[in-house]
């Protein structure tokens, strides 16, 4: 069984669109393949970006398939809600989704795909003339999407682009399937920032930045914003350790 949603703009698309789950195990340009994998493909002379979700464990399939709305779904759901609220993201194109009796066995999110220029980590390693700019201004749109009651759960190095354009830069964040809509307090949007694995002199900025966003203490959100980061890197650095021990 397989359920499907398409976004509008691409109904004549419809039958390439439903190939695309074959088409992704023959061909395609790999750009990710860990947990989930991610592949281009051409569509129509237009480029996609195609992510195929790891299966879900015997607890999930279920789940996804009776209880509450599966990755691909949520991933559709929340661009839309996104780009209505003024939040760049990637344009959804559809999500597909194959489940048997025994729930949900196989699952697509399929975007626009995008051209930019870094990501947030490649900022940390390329550290290009302009960072503080970028970095302010990074700031300045994750503020406008706390404005708009969004709490983006992966806030981390690889999931916002940045693209430069003439007027300035542009940012869109990717990987949506885990948001909370809620009201954030200055304090509470502050610990966003604690997974882009910033360094110090990132820190300085982007707190500096968001206490004049929110009316805040500058020093105090520095302070916390390096004391969450750095307790969050030890853990990830301790996490990645005992792994490569075991191996």
């Amino acid at each position: 069984m397989m359920d499907c949603r398409i976004n509008p703009k691409y109904k004549s698309l419809e039958k390439v669109i439903l190939d695309i789950p074959r088409r992704f195990d023959e061909e395609g340009e790999v750009i990710e393949n860990n947990r989930n994998v991610i592949k281009i493909l051409e569509v129509e002379g237009q480029r996609f970006n195609v992510k195929s979700f790891k299966k879900p464990n015997i607890v999930n399939q279920f789940a996804y398939a009776y209880l509450r709305k599966g990755k691909a779904v949520r991933s559709f759901e929340y661009a839309n809600m996104l780009l209505e609220r003024g939040v760049d993201t990637p344009e959804p194109v559809a999500y597909i989704v194959y489940r048997n009796i025994w729930g949900v066995t196989r699952s697509f999110y399929i975007s626009r795909q995008e051209e930019y220029d870094y990501t947030f980590r490649d900022l940390r390693i390329e550290r290009p003339a302009d960072l503080e700019f970028i970095l302010r201004e990074f700031t300045k749109f994750t503020y406008h999407f706390h404005s708009q009651s969004i709490y983006f759960i992966d806030h981390s190095p690889g999931n916002t682009l940045i693209r430069r354009e003439d007027e300035g830069v542009k940012f869109m964040l990717v990987d949506l399937n885990r948001i909370k809509f809620m009201n954030i307090s200055p304090f509470v949007g502050l610990k966003n920032f604690y997974r882009l694995n910033a360094t110090d002199d990132m820190i300085d900025v982007i707190a500096d930045e968001y206490a004049r966003l929110t009316h805040s203490d500058a020093v105090e959100m520095t302070r916390l914003l390096k004391e969450w980061t750095h307790a969050h890197d030890e853990q990830v650095r301790r996490r990645k350790a005992k792994k490569t021990a075991k191996s």
